[in-house]
């Protein structure tokens, strides 16, 4: 229970206080901004996951995407979106074929199931997200990746209902969190600069 309230604590916190959670710095986050132009690729995305939650996850995920070497805040927000937009779906055929496999239990198959309608919305609001970002719809994008979020709060949930059953997803519904707060903070901090 208070795991859950925590979560969903941080979520709201993230969504509708970014700019206390992000601006460690005022001068350096306005340093950064400004220079935002000039800083590209690495020493950008050293300056960006710098104000990440899950600093190592934000610093590895972007640089495994060879487009981030040139990249500037609007590209970096775009593959971090993309990123947890891939992520959903890898998480989605995964759920999709353990429901046609192994688990033959009905509550384990309940809750697959559901984890499964769960990553679908997930992967459809990040899809919003990217379409918003378009258009700098950065309160949207907000909204979108927080509720993505809960989507995959809800899946674990699912699971943790019954004592009994554990959740073969945890691993992956954290990690898949981690990337929504990533693309929270960078688009947070675009938003901040425009």
């Amino acid at each position: 229970m208070i795991n859950t309230i925590s979560s969903v604590f941080f979520i709201l916190v993230l969504a509708f206080r970014p700019h206390q959670i992000l601006a460690q710095d005022d001068q350096d986050l306005g340093s950064m901004m400004s220079d935002h132009n000039s800083v590209l690729g690495e020493e950008l995305i050293a300056k960006v996951c710098d104000h990440a939650i899950y600093k190592n996850l934000c610093t590895i995920s972007l640089q495994s995407v060879p487009e981030s070497k040139d990249a500037d805040l609007y590209e970096l927000t775009t593959i971090a979106l993309k990123l947890a937009a891939e992520n959903a779906t890898e998480i989605k055929n995964h759920v999709d074929k353990l429901l046609n496999s192994s688990y033959s239990d009905p509550y384990s198959r309940r809750a697959l199931a559901d984890c499964s309608e769960n990553y679908q919305d997930a992967m459809e609001r990040i899809e919003d997200s990217l379409k918003a970002l378009e258009t700098k719809g950065y309160n949207d994008i907000n909204t979108w990746v927080t509720a993505a979020m809960a989507d995959a709060e809800s899946c674990e949930e699912g699971f943790r209902d019954h004592p009994d059953h554990k959740s073969p997803l945890t691993g992956k519904n954290a990690v898949f969190n981690q990337l929504c707060s990533t693309a929270l903070t960078i688009t947070n901090l675009l938003a901040v600069g425009i």
